[in-house]
């Protein structure tokens, strides 16, 4: 687990651990408060016994108060251990995990990439070997995202939206890793992979889109 993890876990214990305390708390409070109005109640001639009573009173009045205040203490614990575990969980399922991150960002380049190679081996620009080692490469990277899930964390929307991308990654690095030998000088063949590309970059798109991904910090670099 990571220690984002951790911290979740630890705050929903925190939430739950407060939230038993606080009517615990309270109960004894309240005893306490019933306890001393009983005692206010008795009439006591005796002057020793009523020194005592007395006492009895103040260690009973500091004793209610502590219990009130410790009631208190874990109620507001108990809101903002939860509220905090709320927002953490929310921040956790609408953005990204550093692995899907990771994912997102090589897999943009390796558009890119792919997009620059192709159209170097469609105009013949270089030698073939070259051309078809770097298209063999790029292809097996692409293909490797069918590999990939995203995190369990994240919405089901999320999760769907990834997913597709991943997917679609996959069969278009399975596609021209079956054909790569091809390519080289086929213009033709290079526009139809083009096509497809735009077409991964929908899925691209449609993450970016919904994790707020600013698309313009990947094309500075």
């Amino acid at each position: 687990m990571t220690i984002f993890d951790w911290i979740l876990i630890s705050g929903i214990s925190l939430a739950v651990l407060t939230f038993l305390l606080f009517p615990l708390f309270f109960l004894l409070s309240w005893q306490a408060g019933s306890k001393l109005k009983k005692m206010q109640r008795r009439r006591i001639k005796n002057k020793r016994k009523r020194k005592m009573l007395m006492l009895e009173k103040r260690k009973l009045l500091k004793k209610k108060k502590k219990r009130r205040n410790n009631a208190i203490v874990c109620f507001l614990a108990c809101i903002i251990f939860g509220g905090g575990v709320g927002y953490l969980y929310y921040y956790q399922s609408t953005n990204l995990m550093a692995k899907d991150a990771d994912s997102i960002a090589q897999g943009y380049y390796l558009l890119k990439d792919m997009t620059n190679e192709l159209n170097r081996a469609g105009s013949e620009e270089g030698s073939k070997e070259k051309a078809e080692n770097n298209l063999r490469v790029l292809s097996g990277k692409i293909a490797s995202y069918g590999a990939k899930q995203a995190s369990s964390v994240n919405t089901e929307e999320g999760q769907l939206v990834l997913n597709r991308y991943y997917r679609a990654m996959k069969e278009f690095g399975t596609n021209t890793v079956s054909n790569y030998i091809s390519i080289y000088g086929n213009q033709e063949m290079v526009d139809e992979f083009i096509e497809d590309i735009k077409n991964v970059q929908k899925y691209q798109k449609k993450v970016f889109a919904f994790y707020k991904v600013n698309e313009e910090a990947f094309k500075k670099k």
